[in-house]
């Protein structure tokens, strides 16, 4: 393609459903009163979707950013600060994968799996306390004193 030539992609946004904070709700309810239920939440000044160059005039972006000292940081980097925190708090990588819009939870958990090597310690703990086993046993195996030499 010569380089003079332009190649433009437009992506068609699909509908998802995403969980809400409950500080949220009342601010989603204002913002969404009296819009038909097939309208955007946020719409561009010319109607239809909203850009993230047209939300970023709008919220700031660029003094908030250089605000925080990270003028680097991109939109992006907040779906991949939430998708972190939620795998890492214990979310279900199903629910995260629907969230975010992926097409599997395998493309999911390949992007984000290495933040919930903790949550297999953690299951490892609780499900020692179904079957009885201590927590410390359930840390170090060969911490309990079974009576037996080598066992």
């Amino acid at each position: 393609m010569p380089s003079t030539m332009r190649a433009t992609f437009v992506r068609r946004p699909r509908s998802r459903t995403v969980p809400l904070v409950d500080d949220l709700v009342p601010i989603i309810d204002e913002w969404s009163a009296g819009k038909p239920g097939d309208a955007w939440l946020f719409d561009s000044p010319k109607g239809g979707p909203l850009g993230e160059p047209n939300w970023k005039r709008g919220v700031g972006w660029a003094a908030a950013v250089r605000k925080i000292g990270r003028p680097t940081l991109r939109v992006h980097d907040l779906r991949h600060t939430c998708a972190s925190l939620w795998l890492g708090a214990g979310a279900d990588p199903k629910v995260v994968q629907r969230i975010l819009g992926h097409a599997s939870a395998a493309m999911t958990m390949d992007l984000y799996g290495h933040l919930i090597d903790q949550n297999l310690w953690t299951s490892a703990k609780r499900l020692g306390g179904i079957l009885g086993v201590s927590e410390r046993e359930a840390e170090d195996p060969h911490s309990a004193d079974s009576g037996e030499e080598g066992a």
